[in-house]
């Protein structure tokens, strides 16, 4: 059966292909389906741009993920795929469909949503249909019958060791890697266990409840196996861990740490970490087996806000240790921070850049707050009156959340400055590299000459005039700057 996908991603930064796609395409053409692939991600985003290519195709279903940020653009891509296809079964997937599966299914052109991860359930479904099976009980999927929404519950969990690897071929990985400069994703774990109140993994847990273990990880071996195949197969200087929390496991980042680089070899790796889920001892573990950054939260320097609004559960002295130990460990690190959220004022936000001083992150990130469907955070709002009408579509220059205090405008350029007033008196070079990128992100057309410069080099010569600051290796967040 031939089967359509669509990826509508819109968002500037950064550029990530959907392994929830990709690991339904594995499961469909382990199946013998004919999987296609619309993905918007770098451009091809108009009307015409869209048919042309469902029309090469020719789908007998239609397959769509969505997150809250490009739910719209998604609705549409149904709505002008029916317009030519009127009897084409349509299944909705994705974050958001998981959170908010009621909203999705009555979109006109939405016939079955899919909460949860799909891998199994679309496999199902597409059965279904190639079967000509009239049926509404399959697990996980959500049906619409005569206008009335027909749910049912989840399944169980399934074992990643069981699960074929990602099909990282239905997208253009290269140009993805090559965007983040020779940085190829991988995801090794499903699940956080953490409650933090902006996030869709609190909801999800919830949603999963009785369906076995949340968290759940690839054995070492097949996710090392998973990585020499990259490596094999595509043009990469460096590995990233999406992991939400890559650190979780102690005795799994031992048994990590000693097989990587005889498996791997030098390829160095960068992972997501929580300052109150790691060790000292994992790090230098991690550090000896190649880690070149360790990305961390932060969030927000002011501790009622961080662990009474966000539930983070994390004190200054410990974020502060955390970020000390992996500098011993000898790897870089990676701050996330917000601005904008619920309660927070200008002097909190400059609380939290002080904490950032403290910590001295090698690189920095800050976006602005979204609150998304499925968070307490969202609830609140919307009791509140803080919501906007419509979703955002960034991340960074954008928001559905209506601060009573600041204007989107102020928390724009509060972003905007935000790398430069950390690193402005320690770092000064490295602090108005940061100013003028952040100025000019919001542009496409730099995005794209961000990228190129990254490719041709552009790094290597920051570095000559600053060694400290600059470094000679791939990074996502291009000039060796802060992320976008």
């Amino acid at each position: 059966m031939r089967i359509l996908l669509i990826y509508p991603n819109i968002i500037e930064s950064p550029k990530e292909i959907s392994y929830g796609l990709a690991a339904v395409s594995a499961c469909l053409k382990e199946d013998g389906h004919t999987v296609s692939l619309i993905d918007t991600t770098f451009g091809g985003r108009s009307d015409e741009d869209i048919m042309q290519q469902v029309n090469a195709c020719r789908p007998e279903l239609v397959c769509i993920t969505v997150a809250t940020n490009d739910f719209t653009y998604g609705m549409h891509i149904l709505d002008i795929i029916r317009e030519k296809y009127p009897y084409v079964p349509t299944i909705a997937g994705g974050f958001h469909a998981t959170v908010a599966p009621e909203e999705t299914l009555m979109q006109k052109n939405v016939d079955m949503v899919c909460v949860g991860e799909g891998d199994l359930p679309i496999r199902d479904v597409a059965h279904m249909i190639a079967k000509k099976e009239k049926r509404t009980d399959i697990l996980n999927i959500w049906f619409k019958k005569d206008g009335k929404i027909i749910p049912n519950v989840q399944r169980q969990l399934p074992n990643l060791d069981e699960l074929p690897i990602p099909d990282r071929g239905l997208f253009d990985f290269q140009r993805y890697t090559d965007w983040h400069g020779g940085m190829a994703t991988v995801i090794s774990t499903r699940g956080c266990p953490y409650p933090c109140t902006y996030c869709i993994n609190r909801k999800q847990k919830e949603i999963y409840k009785g369906s076995g273990l949340f968290v759940r990880y690839k054995s070492v071996d097949k996710m090392l196996a998973e990585i020499k195949n990259i490596v094999e197969h595509y043009r990469i200087k460096e590995i990233l861990f999406n992991d939400d929390t890559f650190t979780l496991d102690p005795r799994r980042i031992k048994e990590f740490s000693e097989k990587y680089p005889i498996v791997v070899g030098k390829v160095s790796f960068t992972i997501n970490g929580r300052v109150n889920a790691v060790t000292r001892e994992s790090l230098m573990q991690l550090g000896k087996a190649g880690c070149a950054r360790i990305n961390m939260g932060v969030e927000c320097g002011n501790p009622k806000i961080r662990n009474e609004i966000l539930e983070r559960d994390m004190t200054d002295e410990q974020i502060i240790q955390t970020f000390h130990w992996a500098k011993e460990a000898g790897i870089k690190t990676y701050a996330f921070n917000m601005i904008g959220l619920p309660y927070e004022t200008r002097e909190n936000i400059q609380e939290t850049i002080e904490l950032n001083r403290k910590i001295n992150p090698d690189f920095v990130g800050v976006s602005i707050f979204t609150a998304f469907p499925g968070t307490p955070l969202y609830d609140l709002a919307k009791k509140k009156g803080w919501l906007a009408e419509e979703y955002s579509s960034s991340y960074f220059q954008d928001t559905n959340f209506k601060h009573p205090e600041i204007s989107l405008e102020e928390l724009k350029r509060m972003r905007d400055s935000f790398g430069f007033e950390i690193y402005r008196k320690t770092k000064p070079l490295r602090a108005y590299v940061d100013l003028v990128d952040k100025k000019f992100t919001k542009y496409s057309a730099y995005m794209r000459f961000r990228s190129m410069l990254i490719r041709a080099g552009f790094k290597k010569v920051l570095h000559l005039f600053d060694k400290e600051n600059f470094f000679d290796t791939p990074k996502p967040d291009i000039l060796g700057t802060s992320a976008a």
